[in-house]
């Protein structure tokens, strides 16, 4: 048989063989949800400014979202997509160091992503309890709740306890007769504070039950009276758990670290071993690999 007969086969074969298929371009992203503007054809969606919006910090979204500013991410978008559009154009996606960037961003993002997964999965309401409970001393000042009615004499103050003392309404008295225009509408009320922290109207309260009417009391612009809504030896977790959640994700991340370094292979500089060729190194202790053949011919 012909060696033409014998490589027909073979030709066939490899011409059946599909092309292959380009990979799409880094930074190409599923372009869904409601079409807010097209760019060279290309559409800029709703859900593209969602995602946009969602890798913000979370500061940075609520001044943007307070301020009125954040539709304005959809001109960001689509002068990012000008320019998205003329790197690819250009080629810069295939450039060496622009890959390496690439590469860089692409594991710093997973990275991330990685964090918060485990986080997010160990943040539970008993890890925040088990926190707050640890830190106990943290949350444990004794604070009263406040309700005052403000006047601008001594004369006006005395003639309010005077009213209080008779039975009237404290709500009624203070809509009637506050000049604090911010509580009025609120019955007066003012807050948990601890006494310590207010001077004179703490010293006026410090002794009085929950339902109680303080005297007139001075402060450095008006005269108070006050009145104690209610009385507590610690700060409630349901008014610090944002707090401690904050905290506790800085503490679960330093952790999770940790642990995987811990069960990490780090050797520090691996025997000033070097890295010519791109690629993952070798594992640690494996052969090197066998030098390629000589081409025929030539001399090894």
């Amino acid at each position: 048989m012909s060696r033409f007969h014998l490589l027909a086969p073979l030709a066939l074969l490899l011409a059946c063989q599909p092309a292959p298929v380009e990979p799409p371009p880094p930074g190409e992203i599923a372009r869904t949800g409601t079409v807010l503007k097209t760019v060279n054809g290309q559409a800029i969606t709703q859900d593209m400014l969602d995602g946009m919006i969602k890798q913000l910090p979370d500061q940075l979204r609520a001044q943007l979202e307070a301020t009125g500013q954040i539709s304005q991410l959809s001109e960001q978008l689509v002068v990012q997509e000008i320019l998205y559009q003329k790197a690819i154009a250009d080629g810069l996606h295939k450039d060496p160091e622009v890959q390496q960037a690439l590469g860089i961003t692409a594991r710093a993002s997973l990275a991330d992503a990685m964090l918060r997964k485990e986080v997010e999965a160990r943040l539970t309401d008993e890890a925040i309890q088990k926190w707050y409970d640890e830190h106990a001393v943290q949350f444990a000042r004794p604070q009263v709740e406040l309700a005052h009615i403000m006047v601008a004499t001594e004369e006006e103050a005395n003639a309010v306890k005077a009213e209080l003392d008779g039975g009237a309404d404290f709500a009624a008295t203070v809509k009637a007769r506050s000049l604090d225009t911010r509580t009025a509408g609120e019955g007066g009320v003012l807050g948990w504070v601890r006494p310590k922290d207010i001077g004179p109207l703490g010293a006026a309260v410090e002794t009085l039950d929950v339902g109680g009417v303080s005297a007139p009391v001075k402060s450095a612009q008006a005269w108070h009276v006050l009145k104690v809504l209610g009385k507590r030896d610690k700060v409630p977790l349901e008014e610090v758990k944002d707090q401690i959640s904050d905290q506790l994700k800085n503490d679960l991340v330093e952790a999770y670290v940790k642990e995987l370094k811990e069960g990490a292979a780090i050797v520090e500089g691996a025997g000033g071993a070097q890295v010519t060729v791109p690629g993952a190194p070798a594992a640690p202790g494996a052969p090197a690999a066998p030098a390629a053949p000589a081409a025929p011919g030539t001399t090894p």
